[in-house]
């Protein structure tokens, strides 16, 4: 089975420890959330992942060959048309004009953009549907690892549960796996396999909790009183601040994170 594994990842800017002695496994076909307060270190340890920052130390081995970004900001070239943007992974990877079109106004339509829409450029989309195409551009490419940096922070409760959806379809039918960064436990109660609560100064992972029932049955009731049951935890309540204590220093291992948590 295709995997990613990270053990004893270390990150410094200057004389800043933004991260320190963090580990994770993320297997194909599965969701894991990592959830915690601004500056824990959740996006650093993504764009590790991305390959787009090289740590200051860190054991990784990745089987994933097929990597696709999607960020809080769709991020969308201005001079292209929605279709091109979409198409823009295709065309990174050689295939031929017509063939990357046809794919990317497939998908698009899936996405519930239509013709007119697709033939527009970023500046005349809603911002729904500048989300909308960057999911698109982002799954185009069947990416074997998805990830995704609070892509749904600024979106409208509607439209979340759309997208929700339209990535949850794509992620059952190829197998992605993903990896996912929000400071919405409720996000990651909803679309996760398995949560890793993390907390700042320096970023570490503090508790791993195991979702046991499948995501295509969670209903909204479920996910609230999941969501009320994770805030009682000691680790999530003083790492959103909720709670006055201290946390243990680092986890050594996602196994001994998995052994500290939970099943819910």
């Amino acid at each position: 089975m295709t995997v990613l594994h990270i053990r004893h990842l270390y990150h410094r800017y200057a004389l800043t420890e933004v991260l320190a002695d963090v580990g994770l496994d993320l297997h194909a076909g599965e969701t894991l959330a990592l959830v915690g307060p601004s500056g824990c270190g959740k996006s650093t340890l993504l764009h590790v992942v991305a390959g787009l920052l090289t740590p200051t130390e860190v054991l990784m081995h990745s089987e994933f060959r097929g990597i696709a970004c999607m960020f809080q900001e769709p991020r969308l070239m201005p001079w292209k048309t929605a279709l091109d943007n979409i198409a823009l992974g295709l065309k990174a990877l050689g295939v031929p004009k017509a063939a990357r079109r046809k794919q990317a106004a497939a998908l698009g339509h899936r996405m519930g953009l239509a013709p007119e829409d697709l033939a527009k450029y970023p500046h005349e989309l809603s911002g729904g549907m500048q989300s909308r195409v960057s999911l698109a551009r982002a799954l185009v490419i069947r990416p074997d690892l998805l990830l995704l940096d609070e892509p749904f922070s600024a979106l409208d409760v509607g439209l979340k549960a759309d997208l929700y959806g339209l990535l949850e379809e794509q992620v059952r039918q190829q197998r992605t796996a993903v990896l996912m960064i929000t400071h919405d436990l409720m996000e990651a109660v909803r679309l996760a396999d398995r949560i890793l609560m993390m907390v700042p100064n320096p970023g570490r992972v503090v508790r791993e909790f195991t979702l046991e029932l499948p995501r295509a049955e969670r209903s909204s009731p479920w996910v609230y009183q999941t969501t009320a049951e994770l805030m009682q935890i000691d680790e999530v309540r003083i790492g959103f601040g909720l709670s006055e204590g201290t946390l243990p220093l680092p986890v050594t291992s996602p196994e001994h994170a998995r052994h500290s948590g939970c099943m819910v």
